[in-house]
């Protein structure tokens, strides 16, 4: 079964077998891009899924909702093994370093956050906007 509610952002693991869905019902989906197959749904955002991201090895995924906060969830078991709080606003678009070490988040809260992965500390905020952020992409450089 799919999802119930709108989809707001869809990702590809880099070695292509899953795709990742998240949608207003509340809920991140992966799915088996092969067979079509949802082989696990991601519960308990609590809240419209505005983004999601995948780290490059595929063993996590990233989500972000109107509930302000960045999880961090296992492919393999469904479990959020981590939790980033900081932003006083929705998220509108997560992104990762290649090298996964770090993640930033942008938010209605009109900032850039730059989350150490290793600690989950938010190690910069980037403010000075004077609207919602809706997007963020992150060069390998």
């Amino acid at each position: 079964t799919g999802h119930t509610d709108s989809v707001n952002r869809v990702c590809v693991t880099a070695d292509g077998k899953h795709v990742v869905s998240g949608s207003n019902d509340g809920t991140v989906r992966v799915w088996l891009l092969k067979s079509g197959e949802c082989a696990r749904t991601l519960n308990g955002q609590f809240d419209n899924m505005i983004c999601v991201c995948v780290t490059v090895y595929g063993t996590h995924v990233m989500s972000g909702s109107r509930d302000n906060n960045v999880r961090i969830w296992s492919i393999d078991t469904g479990e959020c093994v981590r939790t980033l709080i900081g932003h006083t606003g929705p998220l509108y678009g997560l992104c990762l370093t290649d090298d996964c070490k770090f993640a930033v988040s942008v938010s209605k809260d009109k900032t850039l956050r730059v989350w150490s992965l290793d600690s989950g500390n938010c190690v910069h905020i980037l403010s000075g906007h004077t609207d919602d952020i809706h997007s963020v992409c992150v060069t390998a450089d």
